[in-house]
């Protein structure tokens, strides 16, 4: 049931975020006014603005003049009802303070990390705002979890904090030095601190399997497109929405239970 009820709020959230991402690309006020066809202009009532099912309802066209609706709306939905559901299996414990904290942090993190994907993706850019919000959200989440285990570990290697903060500096001179060396065109700034948020999410002993992950799903992703003639060699390709999937990937398989989910005792061991 509460797998069922994470999986809907997502999809509510994720509708909210595709907003969000939307008006923060064109520039407009994402807290006021009601959603609109942007090519009609015509108001969309609530009945047609229900995730993911309205879509299906009306053929993933417009009611008013029957232009096509993005798939983006729908897929952000569905991915968001996942990654929220995910976040509840695999981090949600009723009878623990820490994972309690844990797991409103990382749905908060989380709804950051999809809006910014989505801006990166349309603009090439990292909202700066976001990623102050969400370094700051992530440093008050680890000093809550050092704090809720024990006073000492917010001092010890081993605990989130200093952990954490070794690891964004790791990941942000790998990533600053790759920006700077290539006057960004292998990599942007807004990359840099973007990982450096990663570091600090899995901390340094961590950090090196969370950015394999982020490249080789890159990788992937960009042999796709070579394959289907959709970019060349020199197309430059947003970087951000692969550094959040691989982050997403790693915290969900370092979770990954094999007794529990009937898996291979290496795939959890690795990613510890």
């Amino acid at each position: 049931m509460g797998i069922f009820f994470f999986f809907c709020l997502g999809l509510i959230v994720g509708s909210f975020l595709n907003v969000v991402a939307l008006r923060l690309e064109t520039g407009t006020n994402f807290v006021s006014g009601r959603s609109a066809c942007p090519r009609c202009q015509a108001l969309i009532a609530w009945y047609d603005n229900i995730p993911l099912f309205s879509f299906l309802f009306l053929g993933g066209k417009c009611r008013s003049c029957k232009a096509l609706i993005s798939w983006r709306y729908p897929l952000v939905e569905l991915g968001t009802g996942l990654v929220y559901a995910g976040t509840f299996w695999f981090f949600f414990n009723p009878v623990e303070m820490s994972a309690w904290i844990e797991t409103v942090w990382l749905l908060g993190l989380f709804s950051f990390f999809i809006v910014i994907a989505l801006y990166d993706a349309k603009t090439m850019e990292i909202p700066v705002s976001l990623l102050r919000a969400s370094a700051l959200w992530t440093m008050v989440a680890i000093l809550l979890l050092d704090w809720n285990l024990s006073t000492g570990m917010l001092w010890s290697v081993d605990g989130r904090t200093v952990s954490g903060l070794l690891g964004a500096l790791g990941a942000w001179i790998f990533f600053a030095s790759l920006s700077f060396f290539s006057k960004e065109t292998w990599m942007g700034w807004g990359d840099s601190w973007l990982a450096a948020i990663l570091g600090l999410v899995v901390g340094i002993k961590s950090i090196f399997f969370a950015l394999t992950l982020s490249f080789g799903i890159g990788a992937l992703f960009s042999c796709v497109l070579l394959l289907r003639k959709k970019a060349g060699m020199t197309t430059q390709v947003p970087f951000g929405p692969f550094l959040i999937l691989g982050l997403i990937a790693y915290l969900f398989l370092s979770r990954f239970d094999p007794i529990r989910y009937g898996g291979n005792v290496w795939v959890s061991s690795f990613f510890s």
